[in-house]
């Protein structure tokens, strides 16, 4: 039991401190630095696995590869392929198409606070159609978050894959379903909002589709050279860099200048708070102690695996800290004789993207509202009715799993 209790105290801690608006990957660092003292680490063994997890080539890969997507995205910004797309694809599109397009497209980018990226665009392209503030806001928030469950580029991918030993692959052959469901829920209750106005006119000519597609072609070259050609996420992206360079021509005082050396300090600290919390995690043997108290009142596994990950998630607002925190706590019940269960990671996956995308504490939900000039309670209750829809369709695809095994 003290082991639970000291797990659960943890757990609160690090949602008190980041309803207190303190840097997550600050809260992460805090909270483990508590647990292995709880646990009765010596100020010699806590030194010691600081080094260890800094060190240990999962952490540096993971680290190496957040540090290139940052570079990415911001040079996409600076040599003007992010204005590229606005233009062309809003004359080739109707506001239906388009105007998602624009946070959808943006979305393949994993920027932190991405959603002021693409607010602009749908700002900009709503103007062709009627859509009030609160249906900007879940439109921007909700398309962009579809390529999260299967883009292989963004950080929570390779760093759940380091923590459960699989492949990224594997994780999109899992995780996928959830991108569907969003896709279709957005179909079904966003597009709607969407009324065209009868001066719309689309431009027929070849050259604005070539223009559309040269303009994301370097997002399209990166994910290709990932998903087809089996390269590494790390040269992959730095050959959409040096494409990006090249096309442009920058110099290397631009792409100096481009780069958000902050932001990108504050997600590599997250990231290594993280490897640090499960490296605690791990040798402090706290699973075993929570899962005897679990196990001494019978809860069922799949709601263990549901509800924890969505506490997570709901406390941080964010899926590195999310599925970092909550799956190494849970690689007991998702791992059977030392292989992944399929059915088991996915409920645990859904658990975690439900807690991330209700909360008010997601970064992209805060800064769409703030945006669009929305109100939180009307914007809730557009967002519940996707979340519904999005769980509905997770629980019909569960018991397809439980079917098939």
């Amino acid at each position: 039991m003290i082991d639970f209790l000291i797990l659960l105290s943890v757990i609160l801690l690090l949602g008190a401190l980041i309803f207190l608006k303190l840097n997550i990957g600050v809260s992460i660092f805090i909270s483990a630095i508590l647990l292995a003292i709880f646990k009765d680490f010596s100020f010699l063994a806590i030194l010691k696995s600081f080094w260890i997890t800094f060190s240990a080539w999962d952490t540096l890969e993971v680290l190496i590869i957040v540090a290139f997507i940052t570079i990415f995205a911001d040079v996409l910004g600076v040599s003007g392929f992010l204005e590229e797309i606005v233009s062309s694809f809003s004359k080739i599109f109707s506001p239906k198409i388009f105007i998602p397009t624009f946070a959808f497209i943006i979305g393949a980018l994993p920027m932190p606070g991405g959603a002021l990226v693409s607010a602009p665009l749908v700002e900009q392209g709503a103007k062709t159609s009627s859509i009030s503030s609160n249906e900007k806001t879940v439109l921007n928030y909700w398309f962009r978050h579809i390529w999260e469950p299967v883009s292989p580029i963004y950080p929570e991918m390779a760093l759940n894959s380091a923590i459960l030993g699989v492949s990224i692959p594997f994780l999109i052959s899992v995780q996928w379903p959830i991108s569907v469901a969003m896709i279709i829920s957005g179909l079904i209750f966003i597009l709607p909002f969407i009324r065209v106005n009868n001066n719309f006119k689309l431009e027929k000519d070849p050259k604005f589709y070539f223009n559309a597609f040269k303009s994301v072609f370097p997002v399209i070259l990166v994910m290709l050279l990932i998903t087809i050609f089996q390269l590494s996420i790390i040269l992959s992206i730095a050959s959409g860099i040096i494409y990006v360079i090249i096309v442009k021509k920058l110099s290397i005082k631009k792409i100096f200048k481009s780069v958000d050396l902050k932001s990108m300090l504050k997600i590599l600290f997250l990231m290594f708070a993280i490897f640090y919390l499960k490296y605690i995690v791990v040798n402090s043997n706290v699973i075993n102690g929570v899962y005897k108290v679990l196990g001494a009142y019978k809860i069922s596994n799949y709601f263990i695996l549901f509800f924890l990950p969505f506490i997570v998630g709901i406390m941080t607002g964010a899926s590195t800290a999310t599925f970092g925190v909550s799956y190494p706590l849970l690689i007991p019940l998702i791992q059977t004789s030392g292989n992944i269960v399929s059915l088991n990671l996915f409920i645990a996956f859904v658990g975690g993207w439900l807690g991330i995308m209700s909360t008010p504490t997601h970064l992209c939900l805060a800064l769409s509202i703030e945006y669009f000039s929305a109100k939180f309670k009307e914007t809730y209750k557009i967002l519940i009715k996707n979340l519904a829809f999005v769980l509905l369709l997770s629980i019909v695809w569960v018991f397809v799993l439980k079917f098939l095994r």
